[in-house]
């Protein structure tokens, strides 16, 4: 694994991937990576008109039941509005009231999915509500549930979203700091790489490629720096897998909730579920959702570009703690319309 600056001066430009087809033939990441700056259509988070500038939580305190993917336990889960600067934390009602905050200094290892724990107590698959969280733009948030793993749902973030938009969004007194990246960092490992550019928004280009000829090779870039962005073109995107680990993963304890009701299972030919896909690109898409959760473990809204091929939550965890120890590399502060310079503001 290696972690650098890109050599060259790309403060105020994004790498951006060129669209395929989704079931492209397996060629590796795409050759054309053009350098473009997004100034000319940049808007606020919220719309150039009445940008919400201070931090944000939920209005009311909403609930939902449902099977957790991997331990395949009833899970009740509750958000609960929160004071401001507190963050984002869950809470294990079942144990105590025992307090995890979803940053990643708490983070644990894990396979197939994004783990926290605190001390003896930990919260599990964790990836989909955050990317809803974090994209909605909710800083403040307490997250109760009295079972050790987030529900799955549907496999995917669209019913986190739809939660959140039935509590309501309230502003809070207080300013949001986004951290603004203003030098490149690249991790690499063997065949997977990812990135992070600075940028005047939030965006990621993806790509991934699969021996099967449902997937191949995807790419896709897009800008999520906008709330509507996340819930229309990622949120709906699904969790999938292949019908030869099934079993392999149930001998270790893993996927004991999974169905065709909260994940896409690949056979060999095609996809097992009635449900057609919900994109023809589902899959990719839903790999940008997975990192954009992860990415929130950082606790801070981000201003860059991410850049990702053939990783996972593994580098997109590591990427983030490349991010964070490499302080000289961003600042944090309020939003504003100005591109991301190579020095921090004077105030930060």
């Amino acid at each position: 694994m290696e972690v650098s600056p890109f050599p060259r001066d790309l403060a105020r430009t994004q790498v951006k991937f060129k669209r395929s087809e989704a079931t492209r033939p397996k060629t590796g990441p795409s050759q054309q990576l053009a350098l473009e700056c997004a100034d000319a259509t940049f808007r606020s988070p919220h719309g150039s008109d009445a940008p919400m500038l201070n931090r944000q939580t939920i209005r009311n305190p909403v609930e939902v039941e449902g099977i957790a993917l991997h331990s395949g336990e009833s899970v009740r889960l509750r958000l609960v509005p929160a004071e401001p600067g507190v963050g984002v934390f869950f809470v294990r009602t079942d144990r105590g009231n025992a307090e995890i905050p979803a940053r990643l200094e708490f983070q644990a290892p894990s396979f197939y999915s994004t783990v926290l724990r605190n001390g003896e107590e930990s919260v599990g698959t964790v990836e989909h509500l955050m990317a809803a969280v974090s994209a909605l733009l909710v800083d403040d948030l307490r997250i109760e549930l009295d079972g050790p793993e987030v529900p799955i749902l549907d496999g995917s973030a669209r019913p986190f979203v739809e939660l959140i938009h039935s509590a309501g969004l309230v502003e809070q007194p207080a300013k949001r700091e986004y951290l603004t990246l203003t030098r490149p960092i690249r991790l690499t490992d063997e065949n997977k790489r990812i990135a992070a550019y600075p940028c005047r928004e939030f965006r990621v280009t993806y790509g991934i490629d699969f021996d099967h000829p449902l997937l191949g090779h995807q790419e896709l870039s897009v800008s999520l720096w906008n709330a509507n962005a996340f819930a229309e073109k990622l949120a709906p995107a699904r969790t999938f897998t292949f019908e030869k680990d099934v079993e392999a993963l149930r001998g270790r304890g893993l996927a004991l909730g999974g169905s065709l009701d909260n994940a896409i299972v690949l056979g060999d030919d095609g996809i097992l579920n009635d449900q057609e896909l919900r994109f023809p690109d589902e899959f990719v898409r839903h790999k940008i959702l997975d990192l954009t959760g992860d990415l929130s473990l950082v606790g801070r809204a981000v201003r860059a570009h991410v850049v990702a091929y053939r990783a996972g939550h593994d580098m997109h965890l590591r990427l983030a703690r490349a991010i964070l120890q490499a302080r000289d590399s961003w600042y944090l502060a309020p939003w504003s319309e100005e591109a991301p310079s190579r020095e921090a503001p004077a105030q930060a």
